[in-house]
């Protein structure tokens, strides 16, 4: 996995990760103890920023805990840890606690069975669920010991069972503000048989497919912003069906998209907006 850094101060941010952690995202439970900075950026579908999307975790190697990363796609390739890390998400995620995070908002009840990926390495993981109501996500630390701590997000689908196209990203975690390695999640449509990651330096990482959901994660790859990497992704018959931005928000794609009655979901308001693909599990 990607070694993540704490959050540095606000000023140190870009002012797109500093609106979104603002209106969301960690804060459920006591600060981990002080350590060596590193940077933490994570992102819900919902809000519009530059660095967008994914699920992941984190970290550094340390005798008392394994250094080997692990991606789990359900709750059956669970290691121990990330078992530990998901009942503690679901536990943030109560309805009742999400009733007093979020007042007037319609709740997300998850469940064990709705994880979709997870990511673990050394003392961090991070996981997502999501059912047909919304998701849930948490970035969590030290998971079943006495140095818990960390935080997580959750909100209905936008759109329901709708797609902006073929892909849509969930969540993003970034070891810097414009790049280095990443993790990324998200939903797919059925055409979508292979999913990329093209760093824009030659260099690719695949993306792995799971009824519905894919995980990636780089290690070492020192991707930029400004080699504009991009999800490529392929149909069955290996032909590429669709290619964005890695860090472009979904109000920004190229594109607009619209339901079944033509009326725009995602993306800018334009006069040529594509058709909105269908998502199942």
């Amino acid at each position: 996995m990607n070694d993540l850094l704490d959050l540095p101060a606000e000023r140190d941010l870009p002012p797109e990760a500093v609106l979104a952690m603002r209106a969301r995202i960690l804060g459920f439970v006591s600060p981990p103890p002080a350590r060596t900075p590193r940077l933490r950026i994570a992102v819900a579908a919902a809000l519009l920023l530059a660095v967008a999307s994914g699920v992941a975790a984190v970290v550094w190697d340390r005798p008392d805990r394994s250094a080997v990363q692990v991606l789990a796609m359900g709750q059956g390739e669970l290691s121990p840890t990330l078992r530990e890390a998901a009942e503690r998400c679901l536990q943030w995620n109560s309805p009742p606690r999400q009733a007093r995070q979020g007042p007037g908002q319609r709740p997300v009840p998850v469940s064990l069975t709705d994880l979709a990926v997870a990511m673990e390495r050394g003392d961090r993981a991070l996981v997502l669920f999501m059912n047909d109501v919304g998701y849930a996500t948490c970035d969590v630390e030290w998971a079943g010991t006495a140095r818990e701590s960390g935080g997580g997000a959750t909100d209905p689908w936008p759109h329901g069972e709708w797609l902006p196209g073929p892909v849509q990203r969930l969540l993003l975690t970034s070891t810097e503000s414009d790049g280095g390695d990443v993790s990324v999640s998200g939903r797919v449509s059925r055409r979508v048989h292979r999913l990329v990651l093209d760093h824009g330096d030659g260099d690719t990482t695949a993306a792995r497919l799971s009824a519905g959901v894919f995980g990636l994660m780089t290690s070492g790859a020192r991707l930029r912003a400004g080699n504009d990497p991009e999800l490529v992704s392929y149909d069955a018959g290996g032909a590429e069906i669709d290619r964005r931005p890695l860090f472009q928000p979904e109000d920004q794609l190229e594109h607009c998209y619209a339901g079944p009655d033509g009326k725009r979901i995602y993306g800018k308001p334009t006069s040529d907006c594509r058709a909105a693909e269908k998502w199942r599990r």
